[in-house]
């Protein structure tokens, strides 16, 4: 799970060396019908995928509608397109965009609201997972349960001013100008953190506000960078709900319909259909991914980036039913990593998750405890050794017809060379591996220790050693330092911080 370097891949080419993972190739080439977002694209040299979207004329037809003064649409960059046409917020880290031409639409702007109040709601959490304390952590509190109050309430002004920043489309949004001002300065700087952010680039989050919008976006990025075609300018991008370029993000604020129809592009479904705070969630674990970013770098390995986010999406919402997880910023370990523990980097994708799964039956309620626990126990049952018992997991064919048990470890240097289940079984891998590392987040934030005081206390002591430390050590080394014990180990008697997770769900403790 946390190889001992990342490498220093920018995006798209860091994004685009992660996505060709694991095989068999699927014959869909529509990945994502339950609106997850695929793990696969290919290499840069790959050519596009040819399918129904003309996402070339998409691009055409967006940059003549959104034109930056003096240069041609051949001549701008993304970069120039996003500060032209779309508004920012600067969010604590995050330097928000939304597109200026929405901002008269009143259904619109309060999703926008939303957006701000989940990535506030986020930083608030933020704040106890790398351990702030002091005046300048609690002024910051303060400040943010200020904002948030003022947020739930606020509503697009009369006669917007929409040349300016987004926070002067809404009610208050002058009076509060200072307290997002220092939010802001206190996370970009990490004085409200008590540690110094290891990135070096300002984290921008675009909002695209429909499904039309977004495939449009994309379609945009692969005109304007060529190298980003074959993960951009093909039909699976209809079933995304987020792309990116360097330390930018873009994100949907719908998820696909459920059926794909290449003659209406604009069809798409609320986040907030099947969860009443579905876009919340959604755009929390992006924003917690980008935190890591900003205060990491790329000294965590995309596979507890999104194991934080997860769990702290369940920290805030009491649940976490997301249906995305791709989007990292990308290496050739992406595929052991992030997405699975396993596979081939040169070849494959994997399947869409499954918003229906088994590993779904608490919508992450219980940190995916349960459902984990179930498996672990079935898959006792199917191990060969009494001394595996706690190591195995049931997982289940796409037809239900039959069953195999997956072993740990699934993390670290000793999950490398980690062998595939055969294809049938997948996508509840794939599902499996998302409740797993959710799970153990949970574990060693919470239940490592003797105390919640004290398994917080180790954690956040981790993650400052990663911002102190830098590259001078691997993460699996911090870990070692920090809890007494590796992170995992091949010999399944051996002491190591997996097996202890594995011992707490097998021991049924809360």
């Amino acid at each position: 799970m946390f190889p001992n370097s990342v490498s220093a891949l920018s995006w798209p080419s860091r994004a685009l060396s992660a996505l060709l993972l694991v095989a068999p190739v699927l014959s869909s080439p529509l990945l994502a019908s339950s609106g997850a977002d695929p793990i696969a694209s290919g290499a840069s040299t790959v050519a596009p995928c040819p399918g129904e979207v003309d996402f070339s004329k998409l691009a055409e037809e967006y940059l003549a509608r959104h034109p930056v003064e003096g240069k041609s649409a051949d001549q701008v960059n993304m970069s120039e397109l996003v500060t032209a046409h779309f508004a920012p917020a600067r969010v604590g880290a995050i330097d928000l965009r939304f597109p200026r031409s929405a901002l008269g639409d009143k259904g619109v702007v309060a999703d926008f609201r939303d957006v701000v109040q989940a990535i506030l709601q986020v930083h608030l959490a933020w704040l106890d997972v790398v351990g702030a304390g002091g005046e300048q952590a609690d002024k910051t509190r303060t400040d943010l349960a200020e904002l948030l109050k003022w947020l739930k309430g606020a509503k697009l002004a009369p006669n917007p001013d929409r040349s300016g920043d987004f926070f002067a489309c809404l009610t208050g949004g002058a009076e509060h100008a200072e307290q997002l001002a220092r939010v802001a300065e206190g996370f970009r700087t990490g004085a409200a953190l008590g540690l110094t952010p290891r990135g070096s680039k300002l984290q921008v989050l675009v909002v695209s506000p429909d499904r039309a919008d977004f495939l449009s976006l994309a379609g945009v990025m692969g005109k304007l960078e060529p190298d980003s075609r074959s993960m951009n300018w093909n039909d699976q991008l209809m079933g995304w709900t987020e792309f990116g370029w360097n330390e930018h993000q873009v994100i949907a604020l719908e998820y696909p319909p459920v059926k794909h129809d290449p003659s209406n592009l604009a069809d798409g479904m609320k986040m907030d259909l099947r969860e009443p705070t579905g876009l919340h969630q959604h755009v929390a674990q992006r924003c917690a991914v980008q935190l890591c970013w900003h205060c990491f770098d790329k000294l965590l390995d995309p596979a507890l980036e999104m194991a934080l986010a997860q769990a702290l999406v369940v920290d805030i919402y009491a649940e976490n039913n997301t249906r995305s997880g791709g989007a990292s910023r990308g290496n050739t370990t992406d595929g052991m990593t992030a997405f699975i523990p396993g596979g081939n980097s040169n070849g494959g994708m994997l399947p869409p998750t499954n918003a229906d799964s088994g590993w779904r039956t608490t919508f992450g309620k219980d940190y995916f405890v349960k459902p984990l626990r179930a498996s672990q126990k079935l898959g006792a049952k199917l191990v060969e050794s009494k001394e595996l018992k706690l190591f195995g997991f049931q997982l289940t064919s796409d037809d239900t017809s039959k069953r195999v048990a997956m072993k740990a470890p699934f993390f670290g240097a000793a999950a490398v060379g980690k062998e595939l289940p055969p294809p049938e079984f997948m996508t509840d891998y794939q599902e499996f591996f998302r409740a797993y590392k959710t799970a153990f987040a949970h574990w060693l934030r919470d239940k490592s220790g003797k105390s919640l005081e004290e398994s917080r206390k180790r954690f956040g002591e981790l993650l400052r050693k990663v911002a102190e430390v830098g590259s001078a050590a691997t993460f699996e080394e911090l870990v070692a330092e920090v809890y007494g014990a590796p992170l995992s180990s091949k010999d399944p008697g051996a002491v190591s911080l997996e097996r202890s997770f594995l011992e707490w769900l097998g021991g049924g403790s809360n």
